[in-house]
Formats: C-alpha cells, structure tokens, sequence
C-alpha cells in the first residue's frame, strides 16, 4: 500500500509539472515555471527512491520490461534536469513527464516477478552504459520531433502553436546534435562493455538484441558522418535519429517484451 501511495504521488507530481509548463510557457515565451520545476524535482526524487528501493530489495535481479521502463525514464528525466540547466528542455519535458507517471503507477500496480540474482560489477557497468545511451537518445528523439515539427511549419509559414515559443531553428539543431553526439559515445561504450564483460553477445536468445543495437548504432554513425561531411540537417537529421532510437528500443525493450509477455 505504501508503494502505490508513493507511485500515486510521483506520477501526480509529474503531471503538474508538465500541465504547469505547458500552461506557462506559452505567456512568457517558453521559459521555466518555478512551479514546474519545482514539481519535477519531488517526482524525479520520489520516482528514485520507490525504484531503487525495489532495486535493493532485489539484489540487482533481471529487471523485468515494467521495471525497466521505469528505470529508463528517470534516468532520461534526471539527465533532462541536468541539462535543462544549460540547455532549453523544457518543452521535452512536457512529452516526457506524463509518459514517466504512467510507467510509475505501471510499476506499482503490475510489477515483474523477478527472482534475484546478482549480478558482477562488469554486468552493471554494461546496463549503466546501455540505460544511459537509451536516456540521452530518448531525448534526442524527442528534441529531433520538435525540430522537424518547427522546421515544417517554417517552410509552410504556419508558425503555430508549440513552435511560436520554441528558441530558433538553428539552436534547435545544436542541442539535437549535441545529444547525438554524447548518446553515441555512451552507446559506443555501452556495446564495448557488452563484449568485454558478456559471455553471451551472441548468444540465440540476445543476438537479435545484439543486431539492433549495432544497427542503431550504423544509423547513429552515418547521421552524424552525414551532418559532419554533407551537412545534413532538419528533416533528414530528425528522421534518422528517430529510426536509430526505434531501433535502440526494439533492442532493449522489444526483446524483454517478447521474452516476458509473450514467450513466458
């Protein structure tokens, strides 16, 4: 009981922040709301301490697809709020918050059964890198959405709604690359690890994981070759930071689907 009253207060928070920035933002030309802010903090820290308690009490099991999911996104919130500090996230983070909240009650109401079983300190370093890489490109996905949407209605002259009060294109585009650019290299180093300390990359039941995180990885790599050498931007830079993100998570998060709901 005391679990779902934590999830039923995080995922509260979360939507307040985000109906709270998506009310304020409009008046003063996107900017923060304190009160957002402010309510984004109490979710971030509520949502890590009703998972990472159920981490502990765990042992560092297997973390189940609900498990993970939540995992991920306070992870992407927490590197959102890191950077919101030097970066405009905060229409990312309207997106970003209620998704949160529903995996937050997910967790709480139908949680995995996992049994525990700990894992080596090489495993850990792996599923950091990995869970790090999807946070960072998470958001990449979401900022290149919002640079093709504004970009769109640029080249249409219907300047409407969210993007009236967005920065400028080309600070769009800066921030998507530079999230690019750190998700690659965690990702870089998260497949690295994988082969250092996995005995069994390649192994029937994980190779198709193995296959779509290396492609994503060949997307990742050609999108900023292509921005670096032929100048790709806008609609062709956001298009394939969305396939590369599509298929990080069939990597991750399609094959723990698969695993636990349908094959078990």
């Amino acid at each position: 009981m005391t679990a779902l009253i934590i999830a039923l207060a995080t995922a509260a928070a979360y939507l307040a922040a985000a109906g709270h920035q998506l009310y304020y933002a409009p008046k003063h030309r996107g900017a923060s709301s304190i009160f957002a802010l402010s309510s984004g903090a109490l979710a971030i820290s509520l949502h890590a301490y009703s998972l990472f308690g159920w981490l502990q009490s765990h042992e560092l099991a297997p973390l189940g697809f609900i498990e993970a999911s939540s995992l991920a996104f306070l992870l992407t919130n927490i590197v959102a709020a890191l950077l919101l500090v030097i970066r405009p996230l905060q229409t990312v983070l309207i997106g970003l918050f209620p998704l949160s909240a529903l995996t937050v009650l997910a967790s709480a109401i139908a949680p995995s059964d996992m049994q525990a079983s700990p894992l080596a300190p090489g495993v850990v370093i792996h599923i950091a890198c990995s869970l790090s890489a999807n946070a960072l490109l998470a958001l990449a996905a979401m900022q290149a959405g919002l640079v093709a949407l504004q970009d769109r209605q640029l080249r249409t002259h219907h300047n409407l709604g969210v993007t009236r009060w967005l920065p400028p294109l080309q600070k769009m585009e800066r921030l998507l690359f530079e999230l690019l650019w750190i998700g690659f290299v965690v990702l870089s180093l998260a497949i690295m690890s994988g082969f250092v300390f996995l005995e069994d990359m390649l192994a029937q039941h994980v190779a198709h994981k193995t296959v779509f995180t290396i492609s994503a990885w060949l997307v990742y790599a050609s999108l900023l070759w292509g921005h670096h050498q032929q100048g790709w931007r806008s609609r062709t830079a956001a298009k394939l930071a969305v396939v590369g993100f599509s298929l990080v998570l069939l990597a991750y998060f399609g094959s723990k689907f698969v695993l636990q709901w349908l094959l078990s």
